[in-house]
């Protein structure tokens, strides 16, 4: 484990892990490096195709609980005060569909940014949950009817293929944005990816999941080839299929977290040439204002670095939370071009992802 993080762990009441032969065995992770093509990093690749990020929408629901509502409602598992004390304070909640969260999102974002649907080369849909990977009905085979599809006929993409990615929790539109990346560098021809995600939780669930508080929603972003505006520098990912069963290992789950992320935020930076002292802003996932403190100290990053405004105001939209932060910081004027940004997440699974991004 990195320097420090026994400490921190055993600050916060959790023991580290205890690997023996055959665990450790389990923990060996995949890990999706810096280097392509055996010559050049994702950075230089980036850079020399200025892949970035050009626009996001997202939607929220108009309904939202506080924490202490929440707790009124039977929605939580802990206390509303503990959960406040965490950083949260309220959650949205939908009584809308999953896809038709993401039509609007995905919806207003090519209204927004004036983009021809018949312009996009790629559909990117993904969903935490497996019941936002199906419009389902009674039918069996209604199993097949695919939110995904069902978004390229109503947006009229009449030019993209469409796939869909699942079974990587809370990290799925981080790994759309580096696959999309991956995408255009390999299609000489093609200029944009739509990406999409979407998740609501089924009705009368906790709102509640390892001590943050879940809402709704759903968030769209378009990759593109000469991006404007934050490009995409470099990216690195890890999964750790030890820990598939997030019920069984919970408690190694909360353990685990903090070293992996250490890790791969430090190979990260310095594999791109960034000190944390150049990071302008960290786009965090919006679990706990305290597990972030620890985080931070960890890998050396001041806590005025952290936009943290969402954590409280928005809670844990699952996939999208990097996004809304990038989107949100943007429209505040917080940022500046040339600024280095640091998007984190990690996601059942389990699965930790870092992408460094210039404004």
């Amino acid at each position: 484990m990195p320097v420090g993080v026994n400490r921190h762990l055993a600050r916060s009441g959790i023991r580290p892990p205890i690997l023996g032969r055959n665990v450790a065995k389990s923990h060996g992770c995949s890990s999706i490096p810096l280097h392509i093509c055996g010559k050049i990093d994702f950075a230089t690749a980036s850079h020399l195709m200025n892949l970035g990020i050009s626009a996001i929408e997202y939607v929220l629901p108009p309904k939202s609980l506080s924490v202490r509502e929440l707790e009124q409602a039977g929605l939580l598992v802990s206390r509303a005060e503990q959960l406040r004390t965490f950083g949260f304070d309220r959650c949205y909640i939908s009584e809308e569909s999953a896809d038709e969260l993401a039509q609007r999102a995905a919806a207003a974002l090519l209204d927004n940014c004036g983009v021809r649907p018949e312009s996009v080369d790629l559909l990117l849909y993904a969903g935490a949950i497996a019941s936002s990977h199906q419009i389902a009905g009674e039918h069996f085979l209604s199993g097949f009817n695919y939110p995904a599809t069902k978004l390229q006929y109503e947006l009229s993409l009449t030019r993209a293929s469409v796939v869909g990615i699942s079974q990587a929790g809370c990290m799925g539109l981080t790994y759309a944005v580096q696959l999309a990346s991956d995408f255009l560098r390999s299609n000489g021809e093609a200029q944009r990816v739509l990406c999409v995600s979407a998740d609501v939780l089924p009705n009368g669930v906790p709102r509640e999941i390892l001590y943050n508080v879940i809402s709704d929603g759903a968030c769209a972003l378009m990759v593109t080839r000469n991006s404007p505006q934050n490009r995409i520098l470099a990216h690195r990912a890890v999964t750790k299929g030890y820990y598939w069963d997030c019920i069984a290992r919970k408690n190694e789950i909360l353990a685990a977290y903090f070293p992996t992320a250490t890790n791969l935020v430090q190979d990260l930076l310095s594999g791109a040439g960034c000190a944390p002292a150049d990071l302008s802003m960290v786009l965090p996932h919006n679990v706990s204002y305290r597990s972030w403190e620890i985080l931070l100290d960890l890998i050396g990053v001041k806590k005025e670095q952290l936009f943290a405004a969402n954590i409280s105001q928005k809670g844990h939209v699952i996939a999208a939370d990097n996004w809304i932060n990038l989107k949100d910081a943007t429209t505040a004027n917080l940022l500046n071009p040339g600024d280095k940004l640091l998007a984190f997440n990690f996601g059942f699974g389990l699965n930790w992802a870092a992408t460094l991004i210039e404004h």
